[in-house]
């Protein structure tokens, strides 16, 4: 299943910066940029994570983040987007079915995501 970090308004992320970011975090993750203009994707990405690999992609309007993990890892993920994003940015967390709709918030928790979805 596909979960969803969704930002209120495009253009919060950059495919760029994310990249960076994500190298930063995670110096193993391959970053790919998506040169088909067609496609709805500015970049993938695989991210060796504790329990799996995080398999995700950016929209080319730099709003939505979309990823497959196992639960823990994706609720760690969720919570390092909250991160690098500015706290005025609303973000929201969902599975692909926009079940368990959550506002991302500097405060919430690995744990607050997790019940979300249980």
């Amino acid at each position: 299943m596909k979960y969803l970090v969704i930002a209120t308004r495009d253009g919060v992320l950059s495919a760029e910066d994310l990249a960076q970011k994500l190298m930063s975090r995670w110096p193993d993750a391959e970053v790919t940029r998506v040169t088909n203009p067609t496609s709805h994707h500015a970049m993938d990405f695989l991210v060796p994570m504790a329990r799996s690999h995080l398999n995700g992609s950016l929209n080319r309007r730099g709003s939505c983040i979309a990823f497959e993990a196992d639960l823990p890892d994706y609720a760690e993920f969720a919570q390092w987007c909250r991160s690098i994003v500015p706290p005025h940015e609303p973000l929201t967390f969902c599975d692909e079915g926009m079940h368990g709709n959550v506002k991302l918030e500097m405060a919430t928790t690995v744990e607050d995501l997790l019940r979300a979805f249980q």
